[in-house]
């Protein structure tokens, strides 16, 4: 079952995200900022993070700055309700940093789940 770590200081968002994903059968890992969020990761196997970019204590771009020098294979979407996502240098965030992809808040849910099913697809055992 691939795991997907949400990265969020809101807590609507992340229990949005979080019920959507366990009803496609993803087993779902919650951290309220990028510090507990590597503390996580580092006892977890985690497939996808979705993160906000603007959190306390340590930010979506920091933690995914660290990701990418310790763990790369994790594969990263970002979400900022703080930054328009047209924005040039948050559009770069794809290219620069190896993210997935970058939606702005609010978002469609389904859109964010088309992109994470076809990150990481679930296989049901048959």
């Amino acid at each position: 079952m691939p795991t997907v770590m949400i990265v969020d200081d809101e807590e609507l968002i992340r229990s949005l995200i979080r019920k959507s994903l366990l009803r496609l059968g993803y087993k779902v890992i919650e951290a309220e900022n990028g510090k507990k969020a590597m503390q996580l990761v580092e006892t977890e196997d985690i497939d996808l993070i979705i993160a906000d970019l603007v959190m306390p204590e340590k930010g979506g771009l920091e933690l995914i700055m660290e990701l990418n020098n310790n763990y790369p294979n994790i594969r990263k979407i970002v979400i900022s309700g703080k930054l328009p996502v047209n924005n040039e240098s948050i559009s770069g965030l794809a290219e620069d940093f190896d993210v997935k992809a970058v939606f702005s808040k609010p978002f469609e849910i389904f859109d964010l789940l088309k992109v994470v099913k076809s990150l990481i697809p679930v296989t049901n055992p048959e």
